[in-house]
């Protein structure tokens, strides 16, 4: 299993644009093949700033999801949403 932790740190005036499009990303991500988990959290520390935690049976369905378009729609609009850079953070884990 494939496990991707990606932190965004989110402009205050671009909060609500960048929920509307990860809710979309949420959505479709759950339904896709070999999608195991696909959630986002909040930090109670820092505001706006968010951790979405992936977990994905294998590399080839991270390539897929890679080209969906709610992906693309937020990897186009993240300079317009982003505070500073995301970290993305991929590891391997056993089942």
């Amino acid at each position: 299993m494939k496990v991707i932790n990606a932190i965004f740190f989110i402009k205050s005036e671009q909060r609500e644009n960048f929920l509307a499009d990860a809710k979309v990303l949420l959505t479709s991500a759950r339904d896709e093949e070999g999608c195991l988990a696909y959630e986002l959290y909040e930090s109670f520390e820092e505001a706006n700033k968010f951790v979405m935690v992936e977990n994905w049976r294998d590399a080839a369905a991270i390539e897929a999801h890679n080209q969906t378009p709610a992906l693309l729609q937020l990897f186009k609009a993240m300079p317009t949403y982003a505070a500073k850079e995301t970290i993305v953070t991929v590891s391997d884990k056993k089942a």
